[in-house]
């Protein structure tokens, strides 16, 4: 199945480097790293994390901005509009991707006005619910969504982004209908999560596996051909 291998990235771009820049000292000022999603995702502390290493190492600031919004296209949008000198770098997710083939008019052309610098990671997705919820397994979803079509929710980082066409590719196999509940980041998605406010979550391995572990949500499943070493007990989807 296609959606056995659907996978959330964090990649770092920049605005096309000028030859000029790259032959000077760097950084010789503050570097700005764009998120353009929300704190609490797995984009934001990734950001961080790297920020203050680099921080540590190159003896610069290196500053953190969220600008979440449109499926990350607005934080995109300021990147690529900012100076080509190396001095602006984004930090983007999955929806990157997909946004050119979602998103009409964007004022901006991902593969002209971004150069990738380098991939930071891959994970799967996981699939979960809060721990009061009834669901066990992936097996439940489908038969409480059968039972009654249209009003299991699921929340998502955004639409377009892999987490939502993951459960569209899920809802055609399974022959159910759920409804899409998208949202600006992981953050907003995993706290209305936490608070019950939707029925299941789809995100990233990193940014669900801490709330599955503390026992406040329940993973139903993963994404992938095979079993996440984070959740080695939570089946994927190819084997359910």
């Amino acid at each position: 199945m296609m959606l056995a291998n659907f996978r959330a990235f964090l990649i770092v771009l920049a605005a096309l480097l000028a030859s000029p820049a790259l032959a000077q000292d760097w950084p010789t000022k503050p570097v700005k790293f764009i998120v353009p999603f929300p704190p609490g995702g797995s984009t934001d502390p990734m950001a961080r994390m790297i920020g203050v290493k680099l921080a540590e190492s190159l003896k610069q600031q290196f500053i953190v901005e969220n600008k979440p919004g449109a499926s990350g296209s607005i934080g995109a949008a300021q990147v690529a509009k900012a100076p080509a000198d190396g001095y602006t770098f984004l930090f983007v997710f999955d929806t990157h991707a997909v946004n050119p083939a979602l998103i009409p008019n964007l004022p901006f052309d991902t593969t002209k006005d971004l150069a990738p610098v380098m991939l930071i990671g891959t994970a799967p997705m996981a699939i979960a619910t809060h721990a009061s919820k009834p669901y066990k397994n992936f097996d439940d979803v489908i038969k409480a969504a059968k039972a009654k079509p249209d009003a299991m929710t699921y929340g998502s980082i955004g639409n377009g982004s892999l987490g939502h066409l993951t459960m569209i590719l899920v809802q055609q196999a399974a022959g159910i209908k759920l409804v899409h509940v998208p949202y600006k980041g992981g953050g907003p998605m995993t706290q209305d999560a936490l608070g019950g406010q939707v029925e299941l979550a789809i995100g990233s391995v990193a940014v669900l596996t801490p709330h599955v572990k503390g026992g406040k949500l329940r993973a139903v499943a993963v994404t992938g051909d095979s079993r996440s070493h984070a959740l080695p007990d939570v089946p994927a989807l190819a084997e359910q």
